[in-house]
């Protein structure tokens, strides 16, 4: 059975199938829903699936299809259980960044990321505690294993080179906490964060005292698609 979204997207497909510029965000956003269905990542960043002030007062029949592409990452967190949506070709960018060296990610959800880089044969090891169960979706479904650890207890306990933290969430300091653990610790490894620089993601304290840098190889096929303007991120 169809995902109902789904199908809203393909009625929203047959009625602009003359305009290729609209047609290519509905298309764009229905592969990217198949491929999470099927547990793979999407080939390509999402484009942009919102539109201007201009493109609707030029053509009101676009406003209601706004509304519905706005929707589109809530659809994915609560049917999927996906915050962040990497991509083949980004994967493979953090694949050469990460040049062979030992991964651990933290609150990997379900660790997307993770099973992606061990497709590519990168040693990963992946850890979440879950406490995110029950809200917008009740089961996670890793797409790959992951070890049930709080996220501070890894960073503390667990060997790595490369540590990615993704969406980390903004009621809690416990990035800014896993942060003053690795500098304690005389880290000279790269910290990976994905997360929206004072916005939905992270916590403020984090942010205010983050030295933050914001790699070309990592962001190049990493985009915002809506109005969260995430990035990719080195931390120190």
């Amino acid at each position: 059975m169809m995902i109902p979204y789904l199908e809203q997207l393909n009625q929203w497909e047959e009625k602009f199938a003359t305009a290729s510029d609209v047609l290519f965000k509905i298309q764009s956003a229905k592969k990217a829903i198949v491929s999470l269905k099927l547990q793979q990542l999407p080939k390509n960043n999402l484009p942009l699936l919102s539109f201007s002030e201009k493109e609707i007062f030029s053509n009101f029949a676009l406003m209601p299809l706004d509304d519905d592409l706005a929707m589109f990452r809530q659809e994915i967190i609560q049917t999927f259980g996906i915050w962040h949506i990497p991509n083949q070709r980004w994967l493979v960018d953090l694949h050469h960044f990460i040049n062979g060296r030992s991964v651990l990610e933290i609150m990997a959800g379900n660790a997307l990321i993770s099973a992606g880089l061990r497709q590519l044969q990168d040693e990963v090891t992946s850890t979440d505690n879950f406490d995110w169960r029950g809200q917008d979706i009740l089961t996670p479904k890793p797409w790959t294993h992951v070890e049930q650890e709080d996220a501070l207890e890894s960073v503390k306990r667990r060997s790595f080179d490369v540590l990615i933290l993704s969406w980390a969430p903004d009621t809690q300091n416990i990035d800014w906490q896993i942060l003053n653990t690795l500098r304690n610790q005389g880290f000279t490894g790269d910290f990976i964060v994905i997360g929206e620089q004072n916005g939905v993601t992270n916590s403020p304290e984090f942010w205010q005292n983050a030295i933050l840098s914001q790699p070309e190889i990592l962001n190049q096929n990493h985009q915002p698609f809506d109005t969260i303007k995430d990035a990719v991120w080195l931390v120190k």
